[in-house]
């Protein structure tokens, strides 16, 4: 049995000049909102998977070294990323429920994109509370010219990487409900 594909509506040529450009912009939102995720939730999965097992075969010397440079760093690329896919997540969310309360909180895919805003928002506060906020700590400790606080930097440490984690299985049950709410919309 063959079934209708229906295109894409911003391919549609029966589109008005308005509507047509309202779908070029609602294109470029998901397009920025997808590289934006995927640049924060990527970023959290590398260092889990590469990072930290690079920096474990390091000796002590070498790590504080690459620490020193790379924290800077991950404090403003994770942050950012992670706002511009949640504002960018939030401004799709409203533009493809059409402003429209009932298709927002009134459908499952409303809801279920709802709950994966509410994750991201979570992952995000997570994230720069117990991540960020750890390893600003721990730069600061590393900075010293000779740190007695090692027990309170491996607590930072741990610290670290539980938010890492805790932000990574966030991230990929995000991506879950996006998939559940594609499949229903």
């Amino acid at each position: 049995m063959l079934t209708a594909v229906r295109a894409p509506r911003w391919i549609n040529t029966g589109l008005s000049v308005a509507h047509g450009v309202a779908d070029v912009i609602g294109l470029t939102v998901r397009f920025f909102h997808i590289v934006f995720g995927v640049a924060w939730i990527g970023a959290i999965m590398y260092s889990v998977g590469a990072v930290r097992r690079a920096l474990a075969r390091m000796d002590p010397a070498a790590r504080k070294e690459t620490m020193k440079h790379l924290i800077p760093v991950v404090t403003r690329y994770v942050p950012g990323s992670a706002a511009m896919t949640i504002l960018l997540g939030a401004i799709l969310y409203l533009y493809l429920g059409g402003f429209n309360p009932d298709a927002l909180i009134g459908s499952d895919w409303g809801r279920i994109l709802l709950v994966a805003l509410v994750l991201a928002l979570i992952a995000f506060g997570i994230g720069m509370v117990l991540g960020i906020g750890s390893a600003k700590k721990v730069l600061a400790h590393l900075q010293e010219e000779s740190c007695a606080h090692g027990p309170e930097v491996g607590v930072l440490q741990k610290r670290f990487n539980l938010a890492q984690f805790i932000v990574l299985g966030l991230g990929l049950w995000i991506l879950a409900l996006m998939v559940i709410a594609t499949e229903i919309h």
